[in-house]
């Protein structure tokens, strides 16, 4: 069963950073779903505890140049 987490992300500024943090749906395995808003500056990741953790998910978000400020 998969887990969703909100993720609130300092430095989203426009669509492009929308794009790279939605690629990471295609590039970690583990996550079934990424959705990204620049208006909000948050993200929402739908995906499998079994195969990815929160700290996976938060160094790749950190790798792509973005901080998270937040977890809901």
């Amino acid at each position: 069963m998969a887990t969703r987490i909100t993720l609130k992300i300092e430095g989203i500024e426009c669509p492009n950073c929308v794009m790279r943090l939605e690629s990471m749906e295609d590039r970690l395995a583990g996550i079934r779903h990424a959705q990204a808003s620049y208006h909000k500056g948050q993200m929402t990741v739908e995906y499998e505890e079994a195969q990815i953790t929160i700290d996976q998910i938060k160094a790749e978000i950190h790798r792509l140049g973005f901080e998270v400020v937040s977890i809901q």
